[in-house]
């Protein structure tokens, strides 16, 4: 398990990170709600948009921070097509076999999983 720096909090460097993104003419968003996640950062400028995951632990970021900053741009995504311009988008796995472990890993993903005469039906 990572530990945090003790001489820098994640939320000091998530401050670092915004003024110096503010400084470089960056819109920013620090720890704000979009959908059902906060992510650290939202730095946005013409038309891009960075979906920042900070971390400041002792030892390197692993998978999990990899992981939970792919979550954020997932659900930083969902927020704006469903909440912004009320389009919603499902993700969805056809396939003739689904093993044990793809169908508990899809559920937890919020992938849904047919198979194609499945499918087929769902979409009468």
């Amino acid at each position: 398990m990572q530990q945090r720096n003790p001489r820098c909090s994640s939320l000091g460097l998530e401050e670092e990170v915004a003024e110096k993104a503010k400084a470089n003419g960056w819109n920013v968003e620090l720890r704000k709600r979009h959908g059902s996640r906060i992510q650290d950062l939202i730095l946005s400028r013409g038309g891009l948009v960075l979906v920042v995951q900070v971390k400041d632990y002792s030892s390197p970021a692993g998978p999990r921070a990899v992981t939970q900053a792919k979550r954020d741009f997932d659900e930083y995504i969902r927020h704006l097509l469903e909440e912004k311009l009320g389009v919603t988008v499902v993700p969805i796995l056809v396939s003739k076999s689904i093993s044990e472990k793809a169908r508990k890993r899809a559920l937890s993903y919020g992938v849904r999983c047919y198979s194609p005469s499945e499918f087929e039906n769902a979409l009468r």
